[in-house]
């Protein structure tokens, strides 16, 4: 009965792991450049080695399948076509980011919304100008005049970047093996959205409350027959 309850027990937290994933993923519906999270568990870690069950787990990872492009019509807004990702300069070291919501600080320097700075290939981005155009290549120009060129690097081992606050991701020690990007082609003027499936992760919101309602009525059952069986000793003694 016990190894009953505790196979239960088991199964509610990976549901409660799912339904947080889930309701991660539905948060950032409307963020654009968010890459949808995908929870797995590895059934090799269910049992120990006494065959009793033992504590799962979750496995995250990272969808990083494009998501569509949306035209805004503002200059500063782009987004990639490809797998590459803009580099940018933030307090705890380089990221990379999908999120092309860019603006110009107080400096002329181009930056995120959280105001970390976009990176071109000799650094910072500064532009001084009025008219200010990106080319599909990352090139910057501002009244003609060529600014930088946006760094975009894209990584042999996507999986092995930890995704960080605000749409970032990071490198520790450069295991994702990162290299310039010169396939991928930037759009101005567009934002490439989210690519969480919407309906997909309601349908798993729905499959995840039945499932608790299925453990929790299994559950009440076998409360109830510990009652009686309890009950029935206490008779025959």
């Amino acid at each position: 009965m016990a190894t009953v309850m505790e196979s239960l027990s088991q199964e509610c937290l990976r549901q409660i792991n799912r339904l947080d994933c889930s309701m991660h993923n539905i948060a950032n519906v409307g963020t654009p450049g968010f890459k949808a999270a995908m929870l797995f568990f590895n059934s090799a870690l269910d049992q120990t080695e006494t065959g009793e069950m033992g504590e799962t787990e979750p496995l995250i990872a990272v969808d990083y399948s494009p998501g569509v492009l949306r035209k805004t019509g503002n200059t500063l807004d782009l987004a990639i076509q490809g797998e590459g990702f803009f580099t940018i300069e933030t307090q705890d070291g380089n990221a990379y980011t999908r999120d092309g919501r860019f603006t110009l600080n107080s400096s002329g320097e181009l930056v995120t919304q959280s105001g970390d700075y976009v990176l071109g290939q000799t650094g910072r981005i500064t532009i001084s100008g009025g008219t200010i155009e990106v080319s599909e290549d990352g090139t910057v120009k501002s009244d003609d005049v060529e600014a930088d060129q946006l760094h975009i690097v894209c990584f042999e081992r996507s999986d092995k970047l930890i995704r960080g606050e605000r749409g970032l991701f990071f490198d520790k020690d450069e295991a994702a093996n990162p290299s310039v990007d010169g396939n991928s082609t930037v759009q101005s003027g567009f934002l490439e959205m989210s690519n969480v499936q919407a309906i997909q992760e309601m349908v798993k919101l729905i499959d995840i409350h039945r499932s608790f309602e299925s453990y929790q009525k299994m559950m009440q059952t076998i409360q109830e027959q510990d009652k009686l069986s309890t009950s029935d000793i206490g008779r025959l003694a």
